[in-house]
C-alpha cells in the first residue's frame, strides 16, 4: 500500500480484510506439519506460510478514497481491547469430507477473546456500510484449498489419517494487535499489511 499515494487513486478498488497474524514461529509449526502432508494429500493450492493468518472479517473490494476512513474506524476498535493468547488446536475441513474445499488448523484458548474482537469489529464496520457474514464465526489458518485427490498408497487412510497428531515446536501466543490486509493477486506473499491496530 505504499507504493502510491490514496489522493492519486481514489477511485482505485482494493480486496481488504483484518486479520490476526501468525507470528514467525508458528509459521514455521505449520510449515512443518503442512509439508510432512504435501507428499500424501493433493491440494491445488498450499497456502505460503507467510500468508497464515485468522481471518476477522473480509471486507471485499474498497475504494482507495474510503480506506483513511476504514482505518479510523478500525482503530477506534481497538481501543482499550486488552492483549490475550491462542494456541493451535486440531486440523478441519470445509466442504464434503472426501473433497474438501479447504483445509485448516483450528484455534483454540481465549476464545472468548477472540469472539469479541471479531464482534466489535464487526459492528463498528457496520457504519461503513459493511455486512457481516450470515454463517457463524469459525475462526481458523488457511492450510491448503481444493482437494484433488489421495497421493497413490494413501487412499485407504482417508484425509485425517495422514495428518500429523501433534503441532511441532512450540504453539502458542499472544494477541496484541490485528491487521488490515490487503490482497496482492499473483503475488508471493500474497497478503500486505495495509495497517496495524495494537491494544491499548
Amino acid at each position: 500500500m505504499n507504493k502510491y499515494s490514496y489522493t492519486d487513486l481514489p477511485s482505485r478498488r482494493e480486496r481488504l480484510f483484518t486479520a490476526l497474524r501468525v507470528p514467525a514461529h508458528i509459521q514455521q509449526s505449520l510449515r512443518m506439519s503442512a509439508e510432512l502432508v504435501q507428499g500424501k494429500l493433493d491440494f491445488r493450492k498450499w497456502t505460503d506460510h507467510r500468508d497464515y493468518h485468522i481471518t476477522l472479517q473480509f471486507l471485499g473490494d474498497t475504494l482507495v478514497s474510503d480506506i483513511g476512513q476504514l482505518r479510523k474506524t478500525l482503530r477506534s476498535a481497538s481501543v482499550g481491547f486488552q492483549p490475550f493468547e491462542l494456541q493451535l488446536s486440531g486440523w478441519g475441513t470445509f466442504g464434503l469430507e472426501e473433497t474438501p474445499k479447504v483445509l485448516w488448523r483450528g484455534v483454540e484458548g481465549e476464545k472468548d477473546q477472540l469472539n469479541l474482537l471479531q464482534k466489535r469489529i464487526v459492528e463498528a464496520t457496520s457504519s461503513l456500510g459493511y455486512e457481516a457474514e450470515l454463517r457463524p464465526y469459525s475462526p481458523h489458518i488457511t492450510i491448503a484449498r481444493k482437494f484433488l485427490g489421495q497421493v497413490p498408497g494413501n487412499e485407504d487412510k482417508g484425509i485425517f489419517g495422514v495428518l500429523p497428531e501433534h503441532s511441532l515446536g512450540v504453539n502458542s501466543w499472544m494477541i496484541q494487535d490485528f491487521v488490515l490486509y490487503v490482497t496482492q493477486p499473483g503475488q508471493s506473499p500474497m497478503y500486505e499489511v495495509v495497517d496495524t491496530f495494537s491494544f491499548s
